[in-house]
């Protein structure tokens, strides 16, 4: 599932869910938002339609792998992610550098 958010025509920012990383596990694929756009709120409400859709799946927590910069990482912490000690092996293997991150549905 893609989700955009707009102003007006344009596209400013995206993200994308994968409903069944496992069987009770969404994945939050990505997240961009333009960089005009950023620290007005636009990533938080895509990340919360995407919570929503995965609770709607029937999903139990949201995983995600992240660039490890602070921006990233305080990002997501102030959403309720934290530190996974149980990363998807596929995922970490694809990118180990990453920061893997959930969170309780």
């Amino acid at each position: 599932m893609v989700i955009g958010a707009f102003d007006g025509a344009t596209l400013i920012g995206m993200a994308s869910l994968h409903y069944r990383l496992t069987e009770t596990v969404a994945q939050l694929v990505s997240l961009h938002v333009s960089r005009a756009y950023r620290r007005h709120g636009v990533a938080t409400r895509l990340l919360q339609e995407l919570m929503r859709l995965a609770r709607q799946s029937n999903a139990r927590e949201l995983y995600v792998s992240a660039t490890p910069s602070a921006s990233a990482i305080g990002f997501y912490t102030r959403h309720g992610f934290a530190p996974t000690a149980h990363v998807n092996q596929r995922l970490y293997d694809l990118e180990p550098e990453d920061i893997h991150m959930t969170l309780t549905l």
